[in-house]
């Protein structure tokens, strides 16, 4: 046996002498086929291992191919998604606008309304108050009528009275004249008791006139434009500004005035045509006046210049 080698052959000894060369060889030979042997699993157990590498990468190329398509399909999926997205952003803040131009329209209509509650409001205050002014003036006016009816009533009392009185007058002058062609010894007596008589006779015939003047102003006729004087005053609003228009019998048009110069030339016609000045006053539908405004201003112009208003018995009464 050599040295770092154990000898493993049978008749070693032996065969020493005979075959010292192909034994050797032969060992050798048998190492090298070994060493090939095993060299080859090893190859053939690395190649078996490159091959499932091989195969393992492919397979994981596969699944990155097909990860990249599916990546690319959800790609293009979260483009369409991102697009419809920005699409439904756009819409919604499209609506957002909308929504946010119909809440300040609706804004400005509640606003509107608000004010427009509050000018009624305030109209129905001023309607209200003249309504309550309207109806005193009503009661007053009752009041008045009440009174004039009663002075009527007296007035015609007092006629009837003073036309009894003078029928028995009349009687007594006619049976003073009978008697003076029977007793003529007291014409004397009777011509004084006739002039007394007559002078009675005037002075109840005054008392009946004057009566009958102030019964005839209690039941005049009604108002009437007929034979008289017409002056049309037309009166009303425009924002916020009164406006007057004046337009005698002989103009063809209204004529714009101011307050002084109406009440002027009112003054100078009831001066010109004394009791024949008719006096109209129009106010138009759509004025822009309150129902005291338009009565007071009718019933100032009527009562200064109409000649209806200033036969009244007050007028007359506070002329007397």
């Amino acid at each position: 046996m050599e040295e770092g080698f154990i000898d493993l052959r049978r008749n070693t000894v032996a065969d020493s002498a005979d075959g010292s060369f192909w034994p050797s060889f032969t060992d050798i030979m048998m190492v090298v086929v070994m060493i090939f042997m095993i060299a080859s699993t090893v190859l053939v157990m690395r190649n078996w291992d490159l091959v499932r590498e091989l195969r393992a990468t492919i397979e994981a190329e596969l699944k990155a191919e097909e990860l990249a398509r599916s990546a690319s399909e959800t790609s293009a999926t979260l483009e369409e998604q991102l697009a419809s997205a920005r699409r439904e952003l756009a819409m919604l803040r499209r609506q957002l606008l909308q929504a946010e131009e119909l809440n300040q329209s609706r804004t400005r209509q509640i606003n509107r309304q608000e004010q427009r509650l509050l000018a009624l409001e305030a109209e129905k205050t001023q309607l209200t108050a003249s309504l309550e002014q309207s109806r005193r003036a009503a009661r007053l006016a009752e009041e008045q009528l009440a009174a004039v009816r009663e002075e009527r009533a007296r007035l015609a009392e007092s006629r009837d009275t003073l036309q009894e009185r003078l029928q028995k007058l009349r009687e007594e002058y006619a049976d003073l004249e009978q008697s003076t062609a029977e007793q003529a010894a007291e014409l004397a007596a009777v011509r004084q008791k006739r002039s007394l008589s007559e002078q009675q006779l005037v002075s109840l015939q005054g008392e009946y006139d004057d009566i009958r003047i102030k019964y005839d102003k209690l039941v005049k006729p009604a108002r009437s434009s007929s034979g008289k004087h017409v002056v049309a005053v037309r009166y009303w609003k425009e924002d916020e500004y009164y406006q007057l228009r004046l337009k005698d019998a002989d103009d063809e048009s209204y004529r714009p005035v101011t307050r002084k110069q109406l009440h002027d030339t009112l003054s100078a016609l009831k001066e010109k045509y004394a009791g024949d000045l008719y006096v109209r006053v129009i106010i138009p539908d759509d004025s822009g006046l309150s129902y005291s405004e338009a009565w007071n201003f009718t019933f100032d112009i009527l009562e200064k210049y109409d000649y209806y208003h200033q036969d009244k018995p007050g007028h007359d009464t506070e002329q007397q």
